[in-house]
């Protein structure tokens, strides 16, 4: 099964200000690729208030193309993948909205919340941020960078696959009495 890890950077508190998407990729055993796109925001939403927390600029994504040029390949990457995300409903949430301002389609596919995830196999933690989980699994990450956030979430979700001995995503959702959940 192919699994497709995203993380997305907003330029403010619109969900259709994307500025950065990151993807990370794994399929049959293996991480077959990780990275960024940087994000021109469409220009309604092309305002910048988010920068002190991911450090993007407007002037880092002046020359950048925007969400809609990224959609056939964001198809061809997410097709017969599950989508997983730190906090999915935020990541979705912006993926749909950067969708309807351009007039395109929204992606249908099954998706996983490493929250939720990491909740289930790790009580004892504190409390379940991105950053607190990928200290404690011993995952490098460069917070609030998109290709960094989306490797740190596909690598919590195959160490708790680890912990329950089992890297067939069916069989450790069937251990944890979890279900996939479909993007609407």
């Amino acid at each position: 099964m192919r699994v497709v890890a995203i993380d997305f950077e907003t330029a403010n508190s619109s969900c259709a200000s994307a500025c950065a998407l990151g993807i990370a990729i794994y399929q049959d055993g293996e991480i077959l690729d990780s990275f960024e796109w940087y994000l021109k925001p469409y220009h309604r939403y092309n305002y910048f208030t988010n920068t002190f927390i991911h450090g993007i600029t407007k002037q880092d994504v002046e020359d950048e193309y925007e969400f809609v040029y990224y959609y056939d390949e964001l198809q061809e990457i997410l097709k017969d993948s599950v989508i997983v995300a730190h906090n999915a409903m935020f990541d979705l949430s912006v993926l749909n909205a950067v969708c309807d301002v351009y007039g395109l389609n929204h992606f249908r596919n099954p998706y996983l919340d490493t929250v939720a995830i990491s909740r289930r196999v790790y009580p004892e933690l504190y409390n379940h941020k991105l950053n607190t989980v990928s200290a404690y699994l011993g995952i490098e990450l460069n917070h609030h960078n998109g290709k960094s956030d989306a490797f740190a979430c596909l690598m919590i979700l195959l160490k708790a696959m680890e912990a329950y001995g089992t890297y067939e995503l069916d069989d450790f959702l069937a251990k944890l009495n979890m279900n996939m959940k479909n993007n609407l």
